[in-house]
């Protein structure tokens, strides 16, 4: 088994945002303002303004994860972690660069991603885990524990579409944690949970680093980064700005959360 899990190499994600001085096709203000917006449209083409500019949500971001570490992705919103890890997860791709996946990899970037709600939760444990290339025998033999770390053995039968977001969100963690991952993405999936079982689900995380699985975890809570990562990366505007021993990035970006004390001028 090679050592790297992850290899991030030098990747861009680039989107472009339309301008438009159009409302709502139809709309009555469209409409009253047709004549106007056709004199500014020509106005622009005649002056080559852009219709159009670039947006880089990750701008030339470089790292590698070994296999069995566990790394928190954090920054602020918009920093680009969520676009990161659907890249690694292969849901979207770079614009430049690439990204090298060497092991399998089980993601849960939002609630019940991959599930049908029209199935029960029963059967979403099976569909979900032929998705993750598992043998029915094998979920067979995990599925009692799968449904009691989940906590609904009682609405198991039940379509997924009547669970709260609660019990959505421990039945898909329940699922993701317990068929063999060897990478495990995680976006803000523990936010949703009560208490008990964010503390459960870190213990869960813990024990599987143990067994060897690689982990990539997003969260806006520092303290339970702090918990499971031994190593983390703070995002800034799309750029890597720190990466190094988890105490030392949390406490980086801590800081950098902090508002400057302005003093107000004396009377």
């Amino acid at each position: 088994m090679s050592q790297i899990a992850v290899s991030v190499e030098h990747v861009w994600k680039e989107y472009r945002i339309r301008h438009t001085l159009e409302g709502p096709q139809g709309s009555f203000k469209a409409v009253i303002n047709a004549p106007f917006n056709w004199l500014l449209r020509r106005a622009q083409k005649n002056r080559s303004m852009p219709r159009s500019e670039a947006f880089f949500a990750l701008k030339d971001v470089s790292f590698s994860i070994k296999h069995g570490e566990s790394v928190g992705l954090v920054g602020r919103n918009g920093a680009g972690k969520s676009t990161l890890l659907k890249m690694i997860s292969r849901i979207t791709r770079p614009s430049r660069g690439r990204i090298v996946i060497y092991e399998h990899v089980n993601s849960l970037l939002e609630i019940g991603t991959g599930f049908n709600v029209e199935l029960s939760g029963r059967d979403n444990i099976y569909l979900n885990g032929t998705f993750l290339g598992m043998r029915v025998s094998e979920i067979r033999r995990k599925f009692d524990e799968i449904v009691a770390f989940s906590e609904v053995e009682q609405f198991i039968d039940t379509p997924v579409k009547y669970y709260s977001s609660g019990m959505f969100v421990r039945l898909a963690f329940s699922v993701a944690v317990h068929l063999t991952p060897e990478i495990l993405l995680l976006d803000e999936i523990l936010a949703v949970g009560d208490v008990g079982f964010q503390q459960k689900s870190e213990a869960k995380m813990k024990e599987l680093l143990h067994s060897g699985a690689t982990i990539v975890f997003v969260s806006h809570n520092l303290q339970s980064v702090r918990e499971i990562c031994r190593r983390a990366i703070w995002l800034d505007k799309g750029a890597v700005r720190m990466d190094g021993y988890a105490d030392d990035v949390l406490q980086s970006f801590r800081q950098s959360m902090q508002a400057p004390v302005v003093a107000s001028p004396a009377d």
